[in-house]
């Protein structure tokens, strides 16, 4: 297989950015740096396509980044990701959003190629982009959503089975009636991580019948809300999995409100990170996702590709794997 730019970067112990500097002989570069990438070239044989570099020397210069919510604390660590990848590159970059409006999402993807971005990072709202015709010369990076019969690049992390570890962590401590609280099913993220929960049911022998579901949207006070009068009219389950952030910290506002106490009245899971600082008491049991090693990955991928120019090859695909961070609230693990 012929050397990539990454794969020089990653035998010299360097970013891409950094062995970019050294092709290009632009930038600082300490000359001991400089000696290890050299020679990690040499041993890999790598050689640069002088035809591609001497095309990006006119090239804008500027990658573009679309996500959903540019107030969304997760989707600012995938941007600063790219942001640092990019100023590796020495590359601008060009933020837009488009609130999970596909036609938003049209707008802001054709002003990105109207202001002729070398490549584009986004995160999708999961709607079709065949329709958007946009140029074989700008690679396209999907991130954290997938999009039915894309050719794209996408990194993304692993719902299925990670969603299918936190519904056994409540069943291995006991609980067989269960309360799943997800978002809409917009995009494949929700989908994966609600057919890991059927999967787990299924796997573990459960009685669906006695397991419950209840649709929530993102705002935390609505979250809360609706949480509290299901659990107020259906009672308390014996455990819940809420299956992202927004629900996890709505449904434990609602069990504060209520009196309720975790876990000693019910055991919860979740997935996605609500505690930065560590200070919630109990320490609850999540899958801890990393959307800064995800926008990292999805940026210097784009830069393998703008670096291939046009000679890409078949779409590739990276899984990030959520950590389990197991808590205190379904218990003390058995």
């Amino acid at each position: 297989m012929t050397p990539t730019i990454k794969d020089v970067a990653s035998a010299a112990g360097v970013s891409i950015g950094t062995v970019s500097k050294v092709i290009n002989n632009s930038g600082f570069v300490s000359d001991k740096i400089r000696e290890r990438v050299l020679l990690a070239i040499t041993l890999l044989n790598y050689k640069p396509n002088d035809v591609a570099r001497s095309l990006k020397q006119s090239k804008t210069k500027m990658i573009g980044i679309i996500i959903d919510d540019i107030s969304n604390p997760y989707m600012m660590k995938i941007m600063k990701a790219v942001e640092d990848v990019a100023n590796e590159m020495e590359y601008n970059l060009i933020f837009s959003s488009h609130n999970n409006n596909p036609e938003q999402e049209k707008k802001a993807l054709q002003w990105l190629i109207e202001k002729r971005v070398n490549g584009i990072v986004m995160v999708p709202t999961g709607s079709n982009l065949d329709e958007l015709n946009i140029p074989k010369s700008i690679p396209v990076m999907l991130v954290d959503r997938k999009v039915e019969n894309s050719n794209f690049d996408l990194v993304a992390h692993e719902n299925i089975n990670t969603s299918i570890t936190l519904v056994q962590h409540l069943y291995f401590h006991g609980h067989r009636r269960l309360l799943f609280i997800h978002g809409a099913f917009r995009n494949s993220v929700e989908v994966e991580r609600y057919k890991g929960v059927l999967e787990a049911i299924e796997l573990l022998g459960l009685d669906a019948g006695a397991q419950a579901f209840l649709e929530v949207g993102t705002d935390i006070d609505a979250i809360a809300a609706s949480v509290r009068k299901y659990l107020e009219s259906a009672g308390l389950p014996e455990g819940i999995y809420a299956t992202n952030c927004f629900a996890l910290a709505g449904t434990i506002r609602a069990l504060w409100d209520m009196g309720v106490v975790v876990p000693d009245d019910v055991a919860v899971v979740g997935f996605g990170d609500i505690d930065t600082y560590g200070i919630l008491r109990p320490i609850f049991t999540v899958a801890r996702e990393d959307p800064y090693e995800v926008g990292k990955i999805a940026a210097e991928n784009l830069f393998e590709r703008i670096e291939e120019d046009e000679n890409r090859g078949q779409p590739k695909k990276f899984l990030v794997t959520p950590k389990f961070i197991i808590g205190t609230s379904c218990g003390t693990h058995p």
